[in-house]
């Protein structure tokens, strides 16, 4: 497995009818070219004992939590190459978008990252959001005055990624709650900050 770096963010692609209707529903033909058909999920690294772990917000994950040692539904953190083979091994596949070389992490950056998804979110066991995740997908009703306002005591995944970059200053600051997966990918890829970096995926077998 390839080496990962704080803030990497993984874009992830499923292959369930969920994830599908996600990919579908936020595809844009004026995005950028690779996020055209935007992740049903996002994630986002961080470094934890000299490690990187895989940070998330999900109810869906099978496997216990690498941190607190069981299974549970919203903030959770996993081994990168655990979760990567899920996905691929399903037929979908995750793209890493990495920090452009003047906005890299410094390391008190990378350590604040790492006490915010670590301490503040996972240690305070947040919940997953699904009512923000359900409007965060909607195009028009988001961007009035009836999105709610943010909850971070409970987060879905691209709402706890934007919060986190908000609060590093990778992202500017707005409610979090109007990210879906797709709208964050292509606001950092447009802004300059992140860049595709590589993507995993299914081996193509020659017949």
């Amino acid at each position: 497995m390839d080496d990962f770096q704080p803030l990497d963010l993984l874009a992830c692609y499923g292959t369930d009818a969920t994830a599908r209707a996600i990919t579908w529903l936020t595809a844009s033909a004026l995005a950028p070219r690779r996020l055209r058909l935007g992740p049903s999920h996002v994630a986002v690294i961080c470094e934890h004992h000299g490690s990187p772990l895989w940070l998330e917000s999900t109810t869906l994950c099978p496997h216990p939590c690498a941190v607190l040692g069981y299974r549970v539904e919203g903030v959770q953190a996993h081994l990168p190459e655990q979760r990567i083979h899920d996905y691929v091994s399903a037929g979908g596949r995750v793209g890493v978008y990495r920090l452009s070389a003047i906005d890299r992490l410094s390391q008190s950056e990378s350590e604040l990252l790492s006490k915010i998804l670590i301490r503040h979110f996972l240690g305070r066991l947040v919940t997953y959001d699904l009512g923000g995740a359900l409007l965060s997908g909607t195009r028009l009703f988001k961007r009035t005055r009836l999105l709610p306002a943010a909850d971070l005591n409970e987060l879905f995944c691209s709402e706890l990624v934007a919060a986190v970059l908000m609060r590093l200053g990778r992202l500017n600051r707005a409610n979090p709650t109007r990210y879906n997966p797709a709208c964050l990918l292509r606001q950092v890829v447009r802004q300059g900050t992140f860049q595709f970096q590589r993507s995993y995926a299914p081996e193509v077998t020659a017949c």
